[in-house]
């Protein structure tokens, strides 16, 4: 009966093993066929998940779109760092094609040097990058085209931009499924188009919003906004009605997007007052009421200061005295760690100078989110207005500054739902003493829209505490170049502007995406470890060099000295001399060596660290899983042992 019993258990064993064999094919080859596109990201930051805004942006696709991605094997044999970025972003493009059902139709190429895969890609304006000394190139980048044959490019997947390849991606994918200019109106009362009757030349922000949109000027009396208007770039004139406030305000409860420009004093802007003094109020209309619903602070009678980023200015010391230079502390040239590098429209900016910014703060219980885009040093403090409206002073704002030790927001994003500040319907129309309503334009009767009480859905509003940021005087010279007017920018003011209304410009999917970070992970506290390895053994390096070279430096007085006497050019050197040379040398030589032990110490406790990790990483989990197989394979045979001796 036993032996019957073991061939029975024998069977069962290979009967066993047959079986899970059969089911391990049949389980592959299911997952293959129907899982294909099935993924679980366990990444931080899901870098491998596409956002709700990128499937929305894919969903909406309405002509093909062909997606041609160029990448040289012989990057990643250079640099291994290039060989996993560029898996991760043919991933992403292989699941936005996968999404798209057909509409996106992706075509990867490695393009040898000579081939015509290499003369497309040049063609399509990709950049080459040397990879050797030979002078080949290899090419890492994107082209894509639609069906009217509009292009775009990334010429270069730099990974510096990774944490913004889903937003690239999906931008350049939207722009060619929607390759018409979006339309941008234009409302102000500053001539920041020129005057050519006086032959004053307009702005040079005014030549780029006419590159890349299609202007139209609105009035500053205006009492509706076309719907044809996309986008709204307001700096508010100086006298605005209800009717045109009215008109902005239903404009962004409609869904337009906005780029708003308030100021507390517009120093390069003002009209000039009595005297050549600029006035005392600001030249921006205060828009309360709107910042109000839209959960946003200002106070036009405050500026900030900054004295980590102030402008230096030259300032007359009077009485025929000369020119000191001082720091202006209003004026500042705010730097990559003012701004948010979490957000495309500021993540790559170097540079943004502006002049008497006002400051923008959430209000408490606002149903918007307040996210600062621009934002001052800890080193800033809350001025009045009034101290840079008439004649200001650089060194009185010296004597009364004083750190506030937090930061100042100057430009922000204001998004969310928000109400309207008519709720009872649009206002009524004065014309020449009498009141009507509703309100005409012209003598043709505009049809009535429906008055919205709220937002249909989030605003999208960015709102910069400053208007002397688009003069040329804050970020740009022109030059006189064979004849031609060239613009050398100084700052980047141009491209912040540009970024947000490009921004803006797409779907609310678009503006909704955000940074994912880098998948390339650093191993954080293993470097921390070697950095304060490092810093215990670059002490005793730094000692030791010091002792080296002051040793060698006696020596070599030692040697001068002995050299000078003697007939012939002979050294005489006497007995105590050479005790003393003979020391320095045999120190010389023992700093050296004890400089070697550091040396070869430090190196060995950083290999000592990564030899721990490796470890870590490649024996550990396998030990761990094998000693938990082994313990139920041990509990199993008790079990069994035990189960016998009852039968």
């Amino acid at each position: 009966m036993e032996r019957l019993n073991a061939i029975d258990r024998r069977k069962f064993a290979v009967a066993g093993v047959f079986v899970a064999l059969v089911l391990f094919v049949a389980l592959n080859l299911f997952s293959s066929l129907t899982l294909q596109q099935a993924r679980v990201d366990f990444t931080e930051g899901q870098l491998f998940t596409l956002s709700d805004g990128t499937r929305q942006v894919i969903r909406e696709i309405e002509e093909p779109v062909t997606l041609r991605f160029y990448f040289s094997r012989t990057i990643s044999d250079q640099v291994p760092a290039f060989g996993n970025y560029a898996k991760r972003v043919r991933e992403l493009l292989e699941n936005y094609a996968n999404l798209s059902g057909g509409k996106l139709k992706l075509k990867v190429y490695d393009p040898k040097p000579y081939s015509e895969e290499e003369d497309e890609a040049v063609t399509f304006g990709l950049q080459g990058v040397p990879v050797d000394s030979s002078g080949e190139v290899a090419y890492f980048g994107l082209a894509a085209s639609n069906s009217t044959d509009d292009k775009k490019s990334i010429p270069f997947f730099n990974s510096s931009r990774e944490p913004f390849l889903e937003y690239d991606l999906t931008r350049l994918v939207y722009d060619l499924s929607h390759p018409e200019k979006k339309k941008l109106g234009v409302m102000t009362d500053l001539q920041i188009w020129g005057d050519p009757s006086r032959n004053v030349p307009g702005w040079s922000i005014t030549d780029l919003l006419n590159q890349f949109f299609i202007v139209r000027i609105l009035n500053t009396d205006v009492t509706t906004i076309a719907d044809e208007i996309d986008l709204l770039f307001l700096i508010p004139p100086k006298d605005m009605s209800d009717q045109t406030l009215y008109a902005i305000d239903q404009f962004v409860l409609r869904g337009g997007r906005m780029m708003l420009f308030v100021d507390p004093v517009s120093e390069m802007t003002a009209a000039p007052g009595a005297g050549g003094r600029p006035p005392a109020m600001p030249t921006t209309a205060r828009l309360d009421k709107l910042l109000d619903a839209w959960g946003v602070a200002f106070n036009p009678d405050i500026i900030a200061t900054d004295q980590a980023n102030a402008i230096q200015v030259r300032m007359g010391s009077g009485q025929g005295g000369g020119a000191s230079v001082i720091d202006y502390l209003s004026w500042m040239h705010l730097g990559p760690v003012n701004f948010s590098r979490d957000d495309v429209v500021t993540s790559e900016l170097r540079r943004i100078s502006m002049a008497s910014a006002g400051i923008l703060s959430p209000k408490e219980g606002a149903t918007t989110t307040f996210k600062p885009l621009i934002e001052t040093s800890r080193r800033s403090m809350q001025m009045e207005a009034k101290e840079v409206r008439f004649m200001p002073n650089p060194q009185s704002l010296l004597e009364k500054f004083k750190a506030e030790n937090k930061t100042l927001t100057v430009a922000a994003r204001i998004q969310g739902k928000v109400k309207s500040i008519f709720p009872d319907g649009p206002p009524p129309v004065k014309k020449k003493g009498a009141v009507e309503t509703p309100a005409e334009d012209g003598d043709e009767k505009k049809a009535a829209r429906p008055h919205l009480t709220e937002s249909a859905e989030p605003i999208n509003v960015v709102i910069v505490a400053d208007s002397d940021v688009l003069t040329d005087q804050m970020w740009a010279q022109r030059q006189n170049v064979f004849g031609q007017q060239v613009v050398v920018p100084t700052s980047n003011n141009a491209d912040f502007v540009i970024n947000v209304l490009d921004n803006m410009s797409g779907s609310n999917a678009l503006v909704g995406l955000r940074g994912r970070g880098f998948s390339l992970k650093p191993f954080d506290r293993i470097d921390a470890l070697q950095r304060t390895a490092e810093l215990r053994y670059r002490s005793t390096e730094r000692k030791l060099r010091e002792k080296l070279n002051d040793t060698q430096r006696k020596l070599g007085e030692l040697e001068t000295d002995s050299g000078k006497g003697g007939a012939g050019g002979s050294v005489i050197l006497s007995e105590e001399q050479r005790r003393t040379l003979a020391d320095f040398r045999v120190e010389m030589v023992s700093v050296r060596q004890q400089l070697r032990e550091v040396q070869h110490a430090l190196r060995q406790e950083i290999e000592d660290l990564n030899t721990l990790l490796k470890v870590i990483n490649i024996w550990a989990v396998p030990l761990v899983i094998s000693l938990i197989a082994l313990v139920m394979a041990i509990f199993r045979r008790w079990r069994f042992r035990r189960q016998e001796a009852l039968t």
